[in-house]
């Protein structure tokens, strides 16, 4: 589970319209979500406060193995909404697998403007310190946007303990969503290091400013030229947009926050016309599940460091399946010219959620291939979203010179909450009037012609009913032949949320190495 720091920061790069997928550092991403989750060890607690949208607080308390503690603080100079702990969106506060739609990051990279509302200069900024109470060890972090797609990061600790420990960092990123390149300083050992993540598709050589300006002139060749501009994102308070899952109330009926996707029905015509960002149109008699959509990602790393006068270099490559583009709906070109005002004929091509129970029709696969080449290790992953509530994934690590080996596989399961009989069959009734979920990404569920039809769509809406619960815990496993195995379970206790984690040794040469390595339980508190 995210620390209370960690989230704030993560939301931060959200609300400001910053994608941290796209950059070298998470590129294994995935693969560290379900394999490398640190399970906690003894007794911690932590509290946070929400004085304002700008300032929060946080206090840490750690009562085993060693008595410490620690005070953090956190300024922004954008709002960010962040519920308390027990209303908060239990997805978030998780590593975990992602989706990915690609016109999600689009926007979300679009949606920061150089000027506020009232003509001054946008300047975002986060700002954030914490301070060990045992040794006074420092922590600072800050963040600062520059322009559209540039940022800097500083980082630094100071440690009166151990002179050596303090340092500083200095992060410079260039986002330009097709390619991301990246230059970071380290006083510790004067290291420099250059770093670049290239995405390969054509789905990346479109940005939102040329897909509005596309569809201007689609709509003047349609003679739609009184139409109003289509809205493709709404930012009226960018501190609360969340385009990565509807929210659920405590009915599991779904429901849009307050900043949600508004597609009108002409912009709905020009994406069924034109496709997905420029693809071509699928025929009505292919099937959109059976075509597999996704997209290669190549990145390198050089480093150098001047005071050990050493270097390396690391590359890696990444394959993402996306979710699948709605179908073609219209029945002929005929009714297509008499209804262009009707928007019942026409869905959206673009997928409007990045839920894992949205997209029930696919199974989301990333794959992953890292080298460094001066160390000799190698690295393979695999991970797969087999359900909207369990994810897989595998690792083979091996080293060309010392022929160490590690292979490590994890699972991910998401717990629901689960309602007695009355209310079960209640919700079945009503998701078989409205069911929330369609079965093909941007379609809604057409009324049956028929007896059978409705017995077979009621029948499909129930097995589906479960995917529709509100989240309430997540429990994480992986078991490593050298690692050993790890178990953790993550919850939501009326208004805490705990992580229990459990880490022990399996396949240990030593024949009198204890079992049970650590056992810890973390609780969290913030209001």
């Amino acid at each position: 589970m995210y620390d209370f720091m960690e989230y704030c920061l993560r939301r931060y790069y959200r609300a400001s319209g910053w994608n941290e997928d796209n950059q070298y550092s998470h590129l294994c991403a995935t693969s560290r979500a379900l394999l490398d989750f640190q399970a906690p060890t003894g007794l911690s607690l932590r509290l946070s406060k929400l004085p304002s949208s700008v300032f929060k607080t946080t206090t840490t308390m750690n009562a085993l193995p060693i008595l410490e503690g620690s005070v953090g603080y956190l300024f922004t100079s954008r709002a960010l909404m962040i519920d308390d702990s027990a209303s908060v969106r239990f997805r978030h506060l998780v590593d975990r697998f992602r989706i990915i739609c690609l016109d999600h990051s689009i926007r979300e990279a679009d949606q920061w403007t150089e000027f506020d509302v009232d003509g001054k200069r946008r300047k975002d900024y986060l700002l954030c310190g914490k301070m060990n109470l045992a040794n006074a060890r420092l922590e600072m972090l800050y963040s600062r946007r520059i322009s559209k797609h540039r940022q800097y990061v500083l980082s630094g600790i100071s440690d009166p303990a151990s002179r050596s420990a303090s340092h500083m960092s200095a992060q410079f990123q260039y986002d330009k969503g097709k390619y991301c390149a990246e230059g970071s300083f380290t006083t510790d050992d004067g290291l420099i290091g250059v770093r670049g993540l290239y995405n390969f598709g054509k789905d990346f050589d479109d940005s939102y400013d040329d897909m509005q300006k596309e569809g201007r002139r689609r709509r003047r060749e349609a003679g739609l030229e009184d139409e109003e501009d289509i809205t493709l994102l709404n930012n009226v308070d960018s501190g609360s947009i969340d385009l990565e899952q509807e929210s659920s109330d405590e009915t599991g009926t779904a429901t849009r926050g307050p900043a949600t996707l508004e597609l009108k029905s002409s912009d709905d015509l020009l994406r069924e016309q034109a496709g997905y960002l420029g693809e071509e149109t699928a025929d009505k008699e292919s099937a959109p599940s059976e075509r597999i959509r996704g997209y290669w990602s190549a990145g390198a790393e050089v480093y150098y460091s001047a005071t050990e006068k050493l270097g390396g270099l690391s590359t890696g490559l990444r394959y993402r399946t996306l979710p699948p583009l709605a179908p073609n709906t219209t029945s002929d070109d005929n009714e297509k010219k008499s209804g262009q005002e009707e928007s019942s004929g026409v869905t959206p091509r673009y997928p409007i959620s990045t839920a894992p129970e949205h997209h029930q029709n696919y199974i989301p696969i990333t794959i992953t291939q890292t080298l460094n080449p001066i160390m000799g290790h190698v690295s393979s992953s695999y991970a797969a979203q087999v359900h909207p509530d369990l994810g897989l994934c595998s690792r083979f690590d091996f080293n060309l010179y010392s022929y160490d080996s590690e292979l490590t596989a994890g699972v991910e399961w998401w717990i629901r909450e689960r309602k007695g009989a009355a209310n079960s069959s209640n919700s079945n009734e009503q998701a078989t009037t409205d069911h929330p979920f369609p079965k093909i990404v941007g379609v809604p569920d057409l009324a049956a012609e028929s007896a059978g039809s409705s017995t077979s769509t009621s029948m499909a809406m129930s097995s589906d009913s479960s995917s529709t619960q509100p989240i309430i815990g997540v429990i994480k496993a992986r078991l490593g032949v050298q690692s050993g195995l790890a178990i953790m379970w993550e919850g939501r206790f009326n208004k805490l949320l705990f992580s229990l984690g459990f880490v022990g040794h399996v396949f240990s040469p030593h024949a009198h190495a204890p079992i049970v390595k650590s056992v810890g339980l973390e609780i969290q508190y913030f209001s």
